[in-house]
């Protein structure tokens, strides 16, 4: 659509008409004078805010925070938009986004109470939990009464069994807010700690009380974790309701986003192409790596299926240099596997063309700072596995380690488990929707391996629990380093993501048996899906029950 040419008067009159159904409290209104008049090409922040906070509210908040950044480069001065992207990169889990925003909002307005306490909410998903302290608590300086900021004090406290400051602060948020869920989670886990588990369950059933009308990030964070301590504690009922209303919340306020372009659509498009093609050929061996670089590995395979865990132990060795879930893929994966002529292009692609995008992706490599000094290039992300057609076209050379773990755990793990949400990990809300997935997954990877010239090797998880250095000897080999003993302390000072979460806990942890047969405390909530995984069950050797 062409953008028409439009008066400043007429400008001033549709902006009236749109603050005017704002102030009527009728934002659908508001978001269409305001989208109309956009594409219309009148310029005119009110008009990009409305309808970015429109848009945020339907959970479309890529869209919404571009509206927010169009009026940062525009009109620089308009108030609200930088913490308008802070926001949308909150909802969207770009945390590193979200802090440089709301960084900018507090040298701006450095008494400006809800900067700070957004700040601190950005810190605490970054792991910086003294600088998010320190954050939280200027809120409460500036505003004494702040719930949120109060409540996330109370919830630090507790995780560092203060008992008596976290009960001390949470007071504070109940009293301006007797509902709040953080607040209330903050004391469950000392109740837990004190060893009064009837009482943490009592406070969980309050909390799923009021969970469905929040749609706080915070709240939902705050009960993932009450509902691992309830986990650890082997309270698999009160556990599981946790994850389910966790899951049940993130999933409404994603789907508007997500349910249009469902990942398992994409994943059963590729299975019926490669059921009906023939194998690709190998064609011309490129190099695997740049010339600096003594090797290229791409690790993949499920999310949970232990690829953290292995890319650390081999990140301790020094002759690898590893990159951790960053996708490089994104522009070739749009370019060739959305349909399937373009695949059928993927699968005739020049040399020239080859090359462009070999360099397209080592390009973003480098752009995450990696330096390769000789060492073998370890590219670490488990949703490749729907890409192995790029890696078979574009890297023939590279080395594949596609990782296994017993599908019931796998499945349980995602679940559990609170990601970055995107396309790929919205299936993770529903049981059923992760293990269809699943299950679709390794189907398809089974028909990439008969149609794809891979140079893959299997890795097994429980077979590196039951004996590591066996198991991490052969994968060395198969890489090309050397194995080396000191790789049995890989979890002291080796190099952890923050992003991880749960799992740079658990690496801190080292080597631990637990994660093996997590599914058997969950027997009863896992039945229904246990005739979906069953033929992977069998198939990759896993005993039944």
């Amino acid at each position: 659509m062409v953008a028409e040419a439009v008066g400043s008067h007429e400008i001033a009159r549709i902006v009236g008409e749109v603050e005017s159904a704002m102030r009527a409290q009728d934002p659908e209104r508001a978001l269409e004078l305001a989208n109309a008049a956009i594409l219309r090409g009148m310029e005119h922040p009110a008009l990009f805010n409305v309808r970015g906070i429109g848009l945020a509210q339907q959970g479309r908040h890529e869209e919404a925070l571009a509206d927010f950044r169009h009026n940062l480069t525009r009109f620089p001065r308009y108030p609200g938009s930088r913490l308008a992207v802070g926001q949308c990169c909150v909802q969207l889990g770009r945390w590193n986004e979200a802090l440089a925003a709301f960084d900018a909002v507090v040298a701006a307005a450095p008494k400006f109470p809800l900067a700070h306490e957004r700040r601190g909410l950005a810190l605490s998903m970054l792991f910086e939990r003294d600088a998010s302290r320190r954050a939280y608590e200027r809120a409460v300086e500036l505003k004494p009464d702040f719930a949120d900021a109060l409540a996330s004090l109370s919830m630090i406290a507790a995780l560092e069994k203060d008992g008596v400051t976290a009960r001390s602060v949470a007071r504070g948020a109940l009293a301006a807010d007797p509902k709040h869920a953080t607040a209330i989670v903050s004391l469950a886990m000392l109740d837990i700690e004190d060893g009064d588990i009837s009482a943490a369950e009592k406070k969980l059933e309050t909390i799923l009380d009021v969970f469905p009308s929040s749609d706080d990030l915070r709240a939902i964070a705050a009960l993932g974790v009450l509902a691992d301590a309830f986990a650890r504690l082997e309270r698999t009922e009160a556990a599981f309701s946790a994850y389910a209303a966790i899951n049940d919340k993130i999933q409404k306020i994603y789907a508007p986003r997500y349910e249009a372009a469902r990942m398992a659509e994409k994943v059963a498009r590729l299975t019926t192409y490669f059921e009906r093609s023939a194998r690709w050929s190998a064609g011309r061996q490129y190099p695997a790596e740049p010339g600096d670089a003594a090797g290229h590995v791409f690790l993949l395979g499920y999310a949970r299926s232990g690829t953290t865990l292995l890319e650390a132990v081999l990140a301790s060795n020094d002759k690898v240099a590893a990159l951790d879930e960053r996708n490089c893929l994104r522009d070739a994966d749009r370019a060739f596997l959305e349909s399937d002529l373009d695949l059928d292009r993927l699968a005739a692609l020049s040399d020239n063309d080859i090359e462009h995008w070999r360099n397209t992706y080592w390009n973003a490599v480098r752009r995450e700072g990696i330096r390769f000094d000789g060492k073998v290039f370890l590219d670490k992300m488990p949703s490749y596995t729907i890409n192995l057609p790029l890696i078979a076209k574009l890297f023939p050379a590279a080395k594949v380690l596609f990782a296994l773990r017993d599908p019931r755990d796998v499945v349980l793990s995602c679940f559990r488990h609170r990601f970055v949400m995107n396309r790929y990990t919205f299936e993770f809300l529903s049981l059923e929707n992760c293990a269809r997935q699943y299950a679709a997954t390794m189907k398809l990877a089974e028909l990439y391996r008969e149609a794809l010239p891979l140079d893959l090797r299997l890795h097994r998880y429980e077979d590196m629990i039951l004996d590591f250095d066996s198991s991490i000897e052969a994968v060395c080999s198969f890489v090309g380093i050397e194995w080396d003993r000191s790789m049995r302390d890989f979890n002291e000072g080796t190099r952890v993501v923050k992003e991880h979460g749960q799992s740079v806990r658990q690496l801190r942890q080292g080597l631990y048996s637990g994660a093996e047969g997590q599914w058997r405390s969950y027997g009863k909530q896992l039945a229904p899906i246990l005739p979906i995984l069953a033929p992977w069950i069998e198939r990759f050797g896993y005993l039944a029950d």
